[in-house]
């Protein structure tokens, strides 16, 4: 029997019913060509699960500020074609008898909520939320006059196909001219409040990006509203947010921060932009030229030892294997704390990590591109190999570094690894990043000992400039990475391994 076999990723355990760890799917069928025409629609069924999940994840209490943005993505997405009104049967009829109290009836209130319902479930599935029961009556209750104008629009636009209002296109013939028409008072326009929160969920419930960056967005117009004072974006203008960058430069922050967070800021703007909710973006035209950036230097030879001989004396896994890992191949810090014992591979006699971007997993990779890098001799004979057999085979190489809110291992390196350079091995120099200087250092090593620029990619998981530079696959490709990784010197100095 074919089955889909997918991991229930981490951040739903607690909405999907089901402990953490792979689930299976039977596509009801042993034909392998049937296994292959149903898988599509099995893979559609699986993201549908797990847009639910996120849903459900998402229970907000039902406040004016989230009952509006949920209306309003409905509305529009009514408004724009994309969701259809069927006012072809009686349930527009049900709104109308409402106002008369003889026809103001239980059952005719009961046959409202029934036609109101499915809507609401539609608009907080839009917005990407779920509302708590206790809240979902106000909502239940403020949905009822959009529902309502929605179906008396649809009844409208039904009547302008009919034969129904055609007759009355007989009396445009008899109107003055427009000229002798007089002019009526314009009405008083009030603008739609519209909240920074709002906008976010709005944006987020679309956006295409990883986690981490929805934090970061949440973060920056959180720091925007605590600047402001207000929550309300249609009174956002561009001198409040020149005043908020102006601010931030005097905080001592440099452009690049500030352009970090304008461009966080900028793209809620601007989806509000296009959904029709803010007329324009007010961040416009406020990103700043680029800071000189900060001169990283490589570790030198003498901060290599005081490092990995300090990383010997420590107990908690993440600091005694951690530098050394990033010391012989140049990894990423996030790549490395990440790592789980099954990423700990062997091709013949070529031991690898394997480096790869998976969500399911809590895995990120900067270039989204997966990559095999060689285990160097030194970290073989420091004992990592021995060190990774002592712990199950299925969990994380670091088991004493907890995941984020999202489920994601590699994050806060700086907390978990860098402070620990700083604090207790007392390397200080603001030159030098306490994980980051690794990548340094291992490029120039690389460098010095004439390994070609590809294999250098390849191995520090640099962005490939062709697309004919895929190393780091299997094969002749992993033995040239691991001789190349071979290439990486012992720091002159560091001790042999403790036996």
């Amino acid at each position: 029997m074919y089955y889909l076999r997918k991991r229930v990723p981490s951040r739903f355990v607690g909405v999907a019913g089901v402990p953490a760890g792979p689930i299976k799917w039977s596509l009801g069928t042993k034909d392998n060509a049937e296994a292959r025409r149903l898988w599509p629609d099995a893979l559609a069924r699986w993201a549908e699960q797990e847009a639910e999940w996120d849903r459900l994840k998402n229970t907000v209490e039902a406040t004016p500020a989230v009952i509006e943005q949920i209306i309003s993505t409905w509305s529009a997405a009514v408004a724009a074609g994309r969701l259809k009104i069927d006012a072809s049967g009686d349930a527009s009829d049900v709104f109308e008898p409402l106002s008369l109290p003889e026809t103001n009836t239980p059952a005719t209130v009961a046959r409202m909520i029934e036609t109101v319902e499915p809507h609401v479930d539609e608009a907080c599935r839009l917005a990407g939320v779920t509302v708590s029961d206790d809240s979902r009556p106000r909502l239940l209750a403020a949905m009822t006059h959009a529902v309502a104008a929605a179906y008396l629009e649809a009844d409208l636009a039904a009547l302008r196909d009919s034969d129904v209002l055609r007759p009355m296109e007989a009396m445009r013939r008899h109107l003055p001219p427009p000229a002798l028409i007089p002019d009526m008072p314009a009405a008083p326009t009030v603008p739609v409040s519209q909240s920074l929160r709002g906008l976010f969920a709005a944006w987020r419930a679309v956006a295409v990006v990883k986690p981490r960056t929805v934090a970061e967005t949440e973060y920056a117009i959180e720091a925007l509203i605590d600047h402001l004072g207000h929550d309300d974006a249609a009174k956002v203008t561009k001198t409040d947010l020149i005043g908020w960058r102006d601010s931030m430069k005097a905080a001592g922050k440099n452009n690049n921060t500030w352009n970090n967070r304008h461009s966080l800021v900028s793209q809620v703007f601007a989806r509000a932009v296009a959904d029709e909710r803010l007329p324009t973006n007010p961040a416009d035209g406020l990103r700043l030229p680029k800071a000189t950036p900060t001169q990283r230097l490589p570790y030198s030879d003498d901060d290599a030892v005081r490092i990995l001989s300090a990383a010997r004396s420590e107990a908690r896994p993440t600091r005694r294997w951690a530098h050394w890992i990033m010391a012989f191949t140049g990894m990423r810090v996030a790549e490395v704390l990440q790592l789980a014992v099954s990423d700990i591979r062997r091709d013949g006699g070529i031991h690898y990590f394997m480096v790869e971007d998976n969500s399911d997993e809590g895995k990120s990779v900067k270039t989204g591109e997966r990559r095999h890098v060689p285990i160097h001799a030194a970290l073989v004979a420091e004992g990592l190999l021995d060190y990774a057999a002592t712990l199950p085979a299925q969990g994380p190489l670091f088991p004493d570094k907890r995941a984020d809110r999202d489920g994601f291992r590699g994050t806060r390196g700086w907390q978990v690894v860098g402070r620990w350079v700083h604090d207790v091995v007392g390397i200080t120099d603001p030159r030098k990043a306490p994980n980051h200087s690794w990548r340094h250092r291992v490029e120039d090593e690389l460098r010095a000992a004439g390994v070609d620029e590809s294999l250098r990619d390849a191995v520090l998981g640099h962005a490939r400039k062709t697309t004919g530079r895929h190393y780091g696959v299997r094969g002749e490709s992993l033995r040239s990475l691991a001789d190349a990784v071979g290439r990486i010197p012992v720091p002159a100095g560091l001790s042999a391994a403790a036996q």
